[in-house]
């Protein structure tokens, strides 16, 4: 696959510089409904995916729908010393190293986050105030976290498109200080963490999806009425 531009040192916090969506290798022989199929989590990783690629691909991961168009995704990528120290801060390090030590070589950890103080600020401008969504209790279902939750599963079918592996998963104990631990502003939360890495050649489906069967479609697809 080809290197995508230099980017940003992945030591270095703060924006990254926009890159070009045309320098995206496409993979024309694989479809949409391939890459779903073939898509799962890995737990052990090996090799380095780069850093800017990554970022490339949370670019196209953000093109996911957005409640008023607000735009309230971010993503926050961490690798080199700053994976190091998230692992330590957050716990997960210590969790993964006792039961699947394989997820600790992914080259690099994102965490999807959503801002929800855009939705509120978006949702008090003329064309959308008066609906009662002007704060975030206002909300019967957080669109924010449903935004960002969207971005998190394209990103994890670029990473599959691509044949590398992802991991998706929460943070551990009191996720607001791993938070805080990385800048991340008090109202914006984390909808969950992608591990990204090469899979590697040893690595086999081994969570709950390998030991639970898949519902039958007649089970969860309902015509008409539930």
């Amino acid at each position: 696959m080809e290197s995508a531009p230099t980017a940003r040192s992945s030591s270095t916090a703060g924006r990254w510089r926009r890159i070009s969506s045309n320098s995206v290798v496409a993979r024309p022989d694989m479809t949409l409904a391939d890459v779903l199929r073939r898509r799962r989590m890995t737990r052990r990783f090996a090799g380095e995916v780069s850093v800017p690629w990554i970022v490339e691909q949370c670019d196209l991961a953000r093109r996911a729908p957005s409640a008023g168009y607000a735009q309230g995704t971010h993503f926050l990528v961490l690798s080199g010393e700053c994976l190091a120290r998230f692992w330590d801060v957050s716990g997960a390090g210590t969790w993964f190293s006792e039961r699947q030590p394989g997820v600790l070589g992914a080259a690099a950890v994102v965490l999807v986050l959503a801002d929800r103080s855009v939705y509120e600020t978006r949702y008090s401008e003329a064309d959308k105030a008066g609906h009662g969504l002007e704060t975030a209790d206002g909300w019967a279902v957080p669109y924010w976290l449903t935004d960002a939750a969207m971005a998190a599963q394209n990103l994890l079918l670029l990473v599959e498109e691509a044949r590398f592996g992802a991991l998706f998963f929460g943070l551990f104990v009191e996720p607001r200080r791993t938070l805080r631990a990385f800048g991340v502003p008090e109202h914006v939360d984390c909808v969950g963490a992608v591990a990204i890495g090469r899979r590697a050649v040893d690595d086999v489906a081994s969570g709950s999806g390998a030991r639970r069967g898949r519902r039958p479609l007649d089970e969860v697809a309902h015509l008409g009425t539930w």
